[in-house]
């Protein structure tokens, strides 16, 4: 029971951060070679996710860790979403009633990329197909608010597109500069273009880019704030640049990037936002937020389609294989145009157990700040207490959660701001020995 807690205040002392890899559990470094067999893993499903990928950019930030390469070819953006339409035919084969689409989400890579009408193509495709769509659906899509005109968001608002995610970083020019984005940003003009459609918008912010200081995010966020968006998402910087160790006085250390936390968390509570996870705050008195990610950490399965997207449920979870090195990624997006047979795709993934998505609910349970031991209960027959009294112990004797009504561990404001320590400490032996012998590049 003290090994635990032990652990775990040590990371805390040393301000270690392991990383993005606990948004998903278990993440892609754990997949292995699979054979899905796609009938016994959708057949009986009866509401998902949709997630599309889209894997092409005009430029390519360095920043970036995801499957995505610079391609400004229109013909080739027209192959890959035929091919993605024909991949959704083939899901939607093994669906045995209609099933209910309890979200939509576009990204990337650089979404508004394509044309407009290849997501004519897509929501055509979907609307002959054997599905509902939930009536609180808010489909959404990352942007790059460099490349968008009035005309473009006219057709998205035209195609079903409701909220809009831009790609900001920070408004800082010399920042901006070093990650790329040297094309210029009115952000306020953009937002106008946007609120003339009535969509909602979320903003992403990067905590610790290079040159990067804590008064300079902050001043990009109180000019974020002053526009009023729906949800505000804040990323700390992640890669080969994210150290514990203050290895350049142009570059927080990831306890500084804790620290900043403490910063803006204070900050938008004080001025009309929630903090609905780590890295989301969310405008009071409304109702948008990033539906698919909520979904997902209620246990709603999702459907990945593209190159480059995974696929969840309590029985599998999987994604073509790939590798983030422009070449590889560039071969894979060739291979899934081409390919003939959805079957034969080179599949990597991680095969569910009931330890596994025990494991699963609890790290998702507090990427939304509350484990309700009722509904785990209900879900596994089982008590979260019985289960993981030594992790639960763990957090206790470490302030990062309080106990609510006997059943409901809540993040305390310690416990969300190291909410992906608290993931880790869930992890099964079999994750946490494939992790140690990663790559340190990958935390």
């Amino acid at each position: 029971m003290e090994h635990y807690s032990r652990i775990l205040k040590k990371k805390i002392q040393m301000g270690y951060w392991p990383g993005f890899i606990v948004g998903m559990y278990p993440s892609q470094f754990a997949y292995e070679p699979l054979k899905v067999n796609f009938k016994n893993v959708w057949e009986n499903s009866e509401e998902v996710n949709l997630y599309y990928h889209i894997p092409f950019c005009k430029w390519k930030c360095p920043y970036c860790t995801f499957f995505s390469i610079v391609k400004n070819d229109t013909e080739y953006f027209s192959r890959y979403i035929d091919k993605i339409n024909k991949q959704f035919e083939f899901y939607n084969n093994f669906f045995q009633k209609r099933i209910k689409i309890k979200s939509i989400c576009f990204g990337g890579g650089t979404p508004n990329i394509l044309p407009i009408k290849e997501y004519d193509k897509i929501f055509n495709t979907l609307a002959k197909g054997n599905v509902i769509f939930d009536k609180d659906l808010e489909t959404s899509m990352e942007i790059s608010p460099e490349i968008i005109t009035d005309e473009y968001i006219e057709g998205l608002y035209h195609v079903g597109v409701r909220r809009l995610s831009l790609g900001v970083q920070s408004l800082k020019s010399d920042l901006r500069k070093s990650i790329n984005r040297e094309e210029n940003l009115n952000v306020l003009n953009v937002i106008d273009k946007i609120r003339k459609r009535d969509m909602n918008i979320n903003i992403d912010l990067i905590n610790g880019l290079m040159g990067q200081d804590k008064e300079s995010f902050m001043e990009t966020l109180r000019e974020i704030v002053k526009l009023s968006p729906e949800t505000i998402s804040i990323y700390p910087l992640s890669g080969e640049n994210n150290s514990m160790f203050k290895t350049s006085s142009k570059l927080m250390s990831t306890r500084e990037k804790y620290e900043l936390f403490e910063i803006y968390y204070e900050y938008l509570l004080e001025n009309g936002y929630r903090c609905e996870s780590h890295v989301k705050f969310v405008r009071l008195n409304q109702n948008s937020t990033h539906q698919q990610k909520i979904y997902e950490y209620n246990g709603v399965e999702t459907l990945g389609l593209g190159c480059g997207a995974r696929s969840y449920n309590s029985h599998v979870h999987y994604s073509m294989k790939y590798s983030c090195d422009s070449c590889v990624e560039s071969n894979s997006i060739d291979e899934f145009i081409s390919s003939k047979d959805f079957n034969e795709l080179p599949w990597v993934g991680y095969v569910m157990n009931e330890e596994e998505n025990k494991r699963r609910t609890v790290v998702y349970s507090f990427f939304l700040g509350i484990l309700d031991d009722s509904i785990y209960s209900k879900k596994f027959n089982s008590s979260v207490f019985d289960d993981f009294p030594e992790e639960i112990n763990a957090l206790i004797e470490n302030e990062l959660v309080g106990i609510i009504d006997k059943t409901k561990l809540v993040l305390t404001k310690k416990g969300i701001k190291y909410t992906d320590l608290v993931g880790t400490l869930f992890w099964s032996e079999n994750i946490n020995n494939v992790f140690k012998s990663l790559d340190k590049h990958l935390i």
